[in-house]
């Protein structure tokens, strides 16, 4: 059992220690589960298959026209205060680096209405990267921002706005490790975010992975607009 744990006998004997009440030892030596040690174990596995089955408890999120515009709307408006208060938009190499990307996307199909021109998305991948890195900090900062708010309350300005909150399907608010994991797919992952759920989570009532990752779902506000 020490070689299979990896770990030093003093701490192995640490957590015997422990789970005494859980364990027997038998004539020869050796550790075999007590009665209540079965019994405990009994419970987590019917707790894991409960955990498995997690979605089944909770109904699906609702994707309604209405919330997917609310969402969308929120977001442009969350992301149109960040462009000007953090003054990025007075920076030249955005607005150079945002007219190449139109130029290379335009070129993808501009000499020929039925040809692809895939060469240019190594330019336009080349692109965006360089805008993360020199905003690395901005977005860090967005980051920050959306994390905290949605532990705090579940509203962005955009989503105050717009009348709806973000929750956990069991219609509690996020804590911050889960509004932290949420938010990394909305700042730094978000065309595959939103591709991967969908692809694979929209009938499950996700349009992103991070949302049901996260167990969480946006509706609307009592009282709301």
């Amino acid at each position: 059992m020490l070689r299979e744990l990896a770990v030093e006998e003093g701490l192995f004997n640490f957590h015997l220690r422990s789970m005494r009440k859980l364990i027997d030892i038998t004539e020869d030596g050796k550790y075999v589960l007590s009665n209540m040690g079965r019994l405990a174990y009994d419970v987590i596995t019917k707790v894991q298959s409960s955990l498995a089955t997690v979605d089944t408890l909770f109904p699906k999120p609702a994707l309604t026209h209405n919330i997917l515009a609310r969402r969308v709307a929120a977001f442009l408006i969350d992301g149109l205060i960040f462009f000007v208060f953090s003054g990025v938009w007075l920076d030249p190499f955005l607005w150079n680096a945002l007219m190449q990307s139109i130029m290379h996307i335009t070129e993808l199909r501009v000499l020929h209405p039925w040809l692809f021109h895939p060469e240019h998305i190594p330019e336009i991948g080349g692109l965006i990267f360089r805008v993360v890195a020199a905003y690395s900090h901005i977005f860090f900062a967005i980051f920050i921002t959306l994390t905290l708010l949605d532990a705090y309350k579940g509203q962005t300005p955009g989503r105050y706005l717009l009348g709806i909150r973000v929750v956990t399907i069991a219609n509690r608010r996020l804590d911050l490790i889960e509004a932290g994991i949420r938010n990394i797919g909305k700042v730094f992952l978000l065309p595959l975010d939103l591709i991967i759920g969908l692809l694979f989570f929209y009938k499950r009532g996700y349009i992103r992975f991070f949302d049901y990752y996260t167990k969480s779902k946006v509706e609307m506000v009592k009282g709301g607009l």
